[in-house]
């Protein structure tokens, strides 16, 4: 929210549906528009050996932590109150949050692998607040003030909730495709849209999509906020992520004399290229992160861009060369056919995974310093595997043209 490109544009959807984290994943919250149920009122505590701008964060990591073992979940939700900030010290606050920004990666490290056998929720906290001054994330005077607060509690008449058993291991859920579909937030309905209907006509099984799209560009025939406001109702999507372009470096060598453009060729946007590529790389480790969590093991992946209305065969279950399940299958590239396409790709996720983490092929520098997309690619992947090139598939050349009645 901080990032000059934000400052001033971020608006909050007042539509948006609550959100609640899994075990294992952390946000912080404070002491501002929270409702605490009664489940979690032992969480009301605020540590009082930290600073004060520390204290409500701390809290917040150390509530979650012990919401798992109870089966709580901390949610979401758009805001109830508006706020009118009071005239502050932005210096006097950021030396008080020190802690926050030297220690808040180690705290929940130190949280996500904690663990304890104690039958009690109470005694579980006990035992955190000891962990956690032993390992100097606070004073140990908090241990004494936090053994009071539990035993208010007790005298109130204050129930605990019960510890809940973990859950037995999952077995692995088969799925058969994930869909990477990046780009700028637009064309939704244009083009995506009709993508993904034309992929689950051809493909059988279970397919999850994944929407890794940056919001970073404000111009354009339609206004950002509603293009935004699109993308997070979208309902066909299982991860919607909104982010907006960062400094990124691909790491080229310093002795590398890199060449983006082709003689004769269309003008590269190279940053906008580099993006692109750093894109399709989360996008993987998004998907791979999520398999992780729900104990998914996907057959196939494929990658699309938002704004084309792909080409697709009467059917993607096909043998030989063009068998999906064993053949990274990339379309023509209508404008030179020398060198692969680089707006759609499908295969096994073992394959398909070369062609996502390209970034990572950037640090080493070609002989010829030749980085142009399509030869880039082309090379890249003729090192590693034979690729089968479907004359009925359009990628890339199919995006939407761009003017003042299109969706970009």
């Amino acid at each position: 929210m901080s990032h000059p490109f934000s400052i001033g544009q971020i608006k909050f959807d007042p539509d948006q549906p609550p959100i609640a984290l899994q075990p294992f994943t952390f946000s912080p919250y404070n002491t501002q528009n929270t409702v605490t149920h009664y489940e979690a009122f032992w969480g009301l505590y605020l540590p009082v050996t930290t600073t004060f701008r520390v204290c409500d964060i701390w809290r917040s990591f150390w509530v979650q932590r012990l919401l798992w073992d109870i089966g709580g979940r901390l949610v979401f939700g758009t805001a109830t109150v508006k706020q009118t900030r009071n005239v502050h010290s932005y210096i006097k606050d950021m030396d008080e949050e020190h802690q926050l920004y030297h220690q808040s990666g180690s705290f929940v490290r130190f949280l996500a692998s904690w663990s304890s056998f104690a039958p009690s929720l109470a005694k579980r906290i006990a035992q955190l607040t000891r962990d956690a001054a032993q390992a100097h994330f606070w004073h140990r005077k908090e241990i004494n003030i936090v053994d009071a607060w539990l035993a208010d509690l007790h005298s109130v008449g204050y129930s605990f909730p019960s510890i809940v058993s973990p859950s037995p291991p999952r077995s692995i859920i088969q799925k058969r495709a994930a869909v990477c579909v990046t780009g700028l937030t637009e064309c939704i309905e244009e083009a995506w849209a009709l993508s993904h209907v034309a992929i689950r006509k051809r493909l059988r099984g279970d397919i999850d999509t994944f929407l890794f799209l940056s919001s970073s560009l404000i111009k354009g025939p339609v206004p950002l906020a509603t293009r935004l406001k699109q993308a997070r109702s979208y309902s066909n999507s299982t991860i919607t992520v909104l982010y907006e372009d960062r400094v990124i470096d691909p790491k080229i060598p310093t002795d590398c004399h890199p060449e983006f453009q082709l003689a004769n060729g269309a003008p590269i946007p190279v940053l906008g290229y580099l993006q692109q590529l750093w894109a399709l790389a989360e996008c993987y480790d998004l998907m791979k992160d999520y398999e992780k969590r729900f104990n998914i093991r996907y057959q196939l992946l494929i990658r699309t861009r938002i704004d084309t209305v792909i080409r697709l065969p009467p059917t993607l279950e096909r043998d030989g060369a063009f068998n999906v399940n064993t053949t990274l299958i990339l379309p023509r590239n209508r404008y030179f056919p020398k060198v692969y396409d680089d707006g759609f790709a499908l295969g096994p996720i073992e394959l398909v995974y070369h062609y996502m983490k390209r970034w990572d092929s950037l640090r080493h520098c070609p002989t010829d310093g030749v980085y142009q997309p399509g030869i880039h690619l082309t090379r890249y992947l003729d090192r590693l595997m034979n690729v089968t090139v479907d004359p009925e598939m359009t990628g890339a050349a199919d995006a939407i043209k761009h003017g003042p009645n299109s969706c970009h």
